[in-house]
């Protein structure tokens, strides 16, 4: 399947820049490029996978099987599916179907606390990566398609979880969230990084720039004959031409080598950050395409996608034919994006995934993504001690049912990545520094993070006071390496620390989370803070907001509110930090600075919530710790009050008048019992298809006459004129008139004046497009058409338009996927199903051609052509074996067909009654 898109992010300065910017969407060209490096990702934990309760030793493999629309086939046995590995067959021994699709009914995944972060994950529901390849997309090359990538993430269940992982400089990216908004904010801010040769002296292909950099003396000799041949009369002109295409040729090269291998190492770190989720991943790639020179590359990746348990879809976007920035025609267009798609196309397959081309909004794709993400199955099959020898082994899975399609993967490899890479496990050191320059978090090890300000030595600066909750069971201390950094706004690092630290629990001998303390001097903002920590092979990484700031009130200055839960009460003079109350003790800690502080009171209570009444309160007289700082500490007994969540409120006085109060949530948790001891990857399984079904189509129905005159009546201008502004429509008009009088080359260019980067420029775009058409230019035509999708999917006519221009142009695989898109958005409107019906029947879709065809005459009774044409292609389709509905059911309708081809005297009745002979004879023979 197919469909093209286009997204924009920032507009470039200037207007000569936003011109440029209109020109490359009208071809779907767009500048992009980029460094390999996604921000965070937040790893999420979901439910344990399916365990085999069996006899026998087995190894597990995980299949996605889905019928030819995407839907997946959730009725299958073990004898159902075929397993080879090394080429052997292996017996099946189980096959569960593992639904992804959480029900409504489910329960929402518990937040952190207020104030708190984590990279604790919610159970049930989907992981799903999208990732936007910005050094191989150019600037607008998906600007479309982050709508239809929208519109995707608003049709997600609620337990599902996505992140946005964007590839390249700077590149937005979230964690994994519920947080849908955030996800699309993320999406649409990518604006392509790759860069293209505006402007050169030769005019080289991509494939002739690879052969030259690779030393292919011949292709250079063809260029340089083509270059070359038009010189200035001179000494030496034919040397400085000769250098300067090959100066052209390798610069060419190495630019696209170079984002290649951006995206490659940033995939190769994404699947390693993915693995440390047990439980299966998407991941949805987007990109123009990368070129691939070692093929063992993408074998790697597809290894590491195994591991991870990553399947891997692939949207390609298609960036066109022509590219206005070089004002010349390609010289092997088809071979340029042939070397494009090759990697992309290769990782799909090992990933097991596959890979769509997309040259409308994409919204069709997503939908069958979407479909097809809804479960897969855990097969098992018998185990041969090879399979755990650490080396990669080739399997095939094959279900031999009609109209099944396997995602299965290429090989299956029980040892990890890193291992065979490095040949030894890497210490926790390593692997802390790994997990904080990856661009996602890890869940391996929980944690969650609280922060909170004070005043430090420094009166311009907070002092940010860290506090992590590390791991939840441990009795006794234990060694971890700890890494985090701090970024401002702007992604600048501020501060970053690394050390190696024995950790205490709360209490030793009572299972608790490992507790850490750091402190950082910032000026006041806002921040991020990436930490990371290792303990033995466990990894954890969480991302949390600084808000370096104090709060101000009546002449003083106060730090936030800090709570714990201490061992026990006494006179606090730091403080306590902990959501949980364990020990039946909650403390209070908070400072005020300035001259009057020693002058206030204060005053805890304990509530239910925010707003409730008082269940405890206590008096907290002021500590003075300095000429202006004075702290409120304050451990107070809660043990009367019953497990549950609840509000510790600090209301500061003055003179008897409350003038300030802040507020923290805590939970008094059960109480804890102390322990007597310290210890407390693949291909695409060819699946089982139908036959293709092939149908005699007539060629001129799949190039249809551009026509002139119907672009220019008034009852086809007239909805396209309401959507131009008034400051263009002169140009407009203009150009309408110029087009109805055969003057396409000023027809376009009016069109073009009529064109604001600003504002809604649908109708000149589509007018535009009628140009190149009318021109004979159906490639440019089909790009322009492309681009006023954006803002005007609502015209079906521009749906219409684009697959006609498409068809003209042979590029019959996109022209199917911009008519089913349309279908799809107005299935009673059969003006896309004739068209659409011929492409079927073209591409071996024979029972779908005559369905589709079916809808459209259930409208036109009196296209004689068609009611011809589907009594043929039933007559076909019996004669090959196979029916479209039922052997009585297709002969009633090509009865009917016949019948009212006969009444609309059709030229060929005797041909359609011999059709139809034979189909009343079928069963007799």
């Amino acid at each position: 399947m197919k469909t093209t898109s286009y997204r924009g992010g920032r507009g470039e300065r200037g207007a000569e820049r936003r011109r440029r910017l209109v020109l490359l969407l009208l071809c779907g060209l767009s500048v992009l490029r980029g460094y390999a490096s996604a921000s965070s990702v937040l790893a999420q934990e979901p439910q344990q996978p399916p365990r085999f309760q069996s006899s026998v030793e087995v190894t597990s493999l995980d299949v996605a099987v889905v019928d030819d629309r995407g839907t997946p086939i959730a009725d299958l046995k073990p004898a159902d599916f075929v397993v080879r590995i090394d080429g052997n067959q292996r017996k099946v021994v189980s096959a569960e179907w593992i639904s992804l699709v959480t029900p409504e009914s489910a329960s929402p995944a518990t937040p952190p606390p207020d104030g708190f972060s984590s990279n604790a994950s919610s159970t049930g529901g989907r992981l799903i990566v999208l990732a936007i390849d910005q050094p191989n997309i150019r600037f607008g090359g998906a600007l479309a398609i982050s709508k239809a990538a929208g519109a995707f993430v608003d049709r997600l269940s609620p337990a599902d979880r996505v992140a946005v992982a964007g590839i390249g400089m700077g590149a937005p990216a979230t964690t994994f969230t519920a947080d849908r908004e955030r996800v699309k904010q993320a999406i649409t801010r990518m604006t392509g990084q790759k860069q293209t040769q505006m402007f050169t002296e030769h005019n080289i292909s991509l494939t002739e720039a690879l052969a030259i950099d690779h030393g292919d003396r011949q292709t250079l000799g063809d260029v340089v004959t083509r270059e070359c041949q038009n010189l200035a009369p001179g000494p030496g002109a034919l040397d400085v031409c000769i250098a300067q295409v090959q100066m052209e040729a390798q610069e060419h090269a190495q630019n696209v080598t170079r984002e290649s291998n951006m995206t490659l190492q940033a995939l190769r770190d994404l699947f390693v950050g993915l693995r440390t989720i047990d439980a299966p991943k998407t991941l949805v790639l987007i990109s123009e395409g990368f070129v691939l020179y070692d093929q063992a590359t993408i074998a790697e990746l597809g290894s590491l996608a195994a591991n991870s348990r990553t399947s891997v879809y692939v949207l390609k976007l298609d960036n066109g034919l022509f590219d206005v920035a070089n004002t010349r025609m390609p010289l092997n267009s088809i071979g340029d994006r042939m070397a494009q798609s090759e990697g992309l196309e290769m990782l799909a397959g090992a990933a097991r995934g596959t890979m769509f081309t997309v040259t409308g909004t994409g919204a069709n794709l997503f939908e069958r993504i979407e479909s097809e993400l809804s479960g897969y199955y855990l097969i098992g099959v018998e185990s041969d001690p090879r399979d755990r020898d650490g080396k990669a082994h080739p399997i095939r899975v094959d279900v031999p049912r009609r109209g099944a399609l396997v995602r299965s993967r290429r090989q299956m490899l029980n040892e990890p990545a890193e291992l065979r890479a490095g040949g030894a496990a890497r210490s926790p050191r390593q692997a802390m520094a790994s997990a904080l320059a990856s661009p996602l978090l890890a869940s391996a090890l929980p944690l969650r993070v609280a922060s909170y300000g004070l005043q430090g030595p420094e009166r311009d600066k907070v002092q940010v006071l860290i506090h992590a909750d590390v791991g939840s069971d441990y009795a006794g201390s234990k060694v971890v390496s700890i890494g985090y950094v701090i970024t401002d706004r702007t992604g600048k690092m501020v501060d970053s620390k690394v050390t190696d630290a024995r950790l205490f629990p709360v209490m030793n001998g009572v299972p608790s989370p490992l507790q850490y303390t750091a402190g950082a001097s910032l000026a006041p903002g806002d921040y991020t803070l990436k930490l990371a920590i290792a303990e033995g092979d466990r990894v954890g990484t969480v991302e949390h907001p600084l808000h370096a700031a104090l709060s101000d009130g009546a002449g003083v200055t106060m730090s936030e509110l800090m709570v714990g839960g201490p061992l026990d009460g006494g006179e606090l003079l730091q403080p306590t930090i902990g959501y949980e109350v364990t020990f039946g003790i909650v403390h209070g800690y908070i400072e005020a600075y300035g001259s009057r502080a020693e002058s206030m009171t204060m005053e805890y209570e304990i509530a239910a919530d925010a707003d409730s009444p008082a269940l405890l309160n206590a008096d907290v007289p002021p500590r003075p710790a300095g000429d202006t700082r004075v702290i409120f500490t304050k451990a107070i007994p809660v043990r009367q009050l019953p497990p549950g969540k609840y509000v510790l409120r600090a209301i500061l006085s003055e003179d008897g008048r409350s003038i300030k109060t802040l507020t923290r949530p805590f939970e008094v948790a059960q109480p804890k019992v102390l322990m007597t001891s310290a210890d407390g990857l693949g291909a695409i399984g060819n699946a089982s298809m139908d036959a293709e079904l092939f149908l005699p189509v007539d060629e001129t129905a799949l190039a249809p006459a551009f026509q002139r005159d119907s672009f220019v009546s008034q009852d086809t201008v007239a909805p396209f004129r309401e959507r131009v502004p008034e400051t263009a429509r002169a140009s407009f008009d203009q150009g309408i008139a110029l087009l109805a009088g055969g003057d396409f080359t000023k027809a376009g260019a009016s069109f073009k004046k009529a064109i604001d980067p600003d504002t809604d420029s649908t109708a000149p775009l589509v007018y535009l497009a009628a140009s190149f058409a009318a021109s004979g230019h159906d490639t440019e035509a089909a790009s322009a058409w492309q681009t006023a999708l954006i803002d005007g999917a609502e015209f079906p006519q521009i749906y219409q338009w684009l697959g006609d221009a498409l068809m003209r142009g042979r590029d019959l695989g996109q022209a199917r996927t911009i008519l089913e898109e349309a279908m799809g958005k107005w299935p009673s409107d059969t003006r896309f199903a004739k068209p659409l019906a011929m492409l079927y029947g073209t591409f071996g879709r024979g029972r779908e051609a005559v369905r589709t065809l079916e809808r459209y005459l259930t409208v036109r009774h009196d296209d004689r052509d068609a009611l011809s044409l589907a009594v043929q292609w039933i007559y076909t389709l019996h004669s090959s074996g196979a029916l479209v509905h039922g052997r009585a059911e297709d002969l009633k309708l090509a009865h009917a067909y016949a019948a009212e081809y006969e009444h609309a005297r059709g030229p060929q009745i005797p041909l359609v009654k011999q059709w139809v002979e034979y189909l009343e004879n079928e069963g007799k023979r």
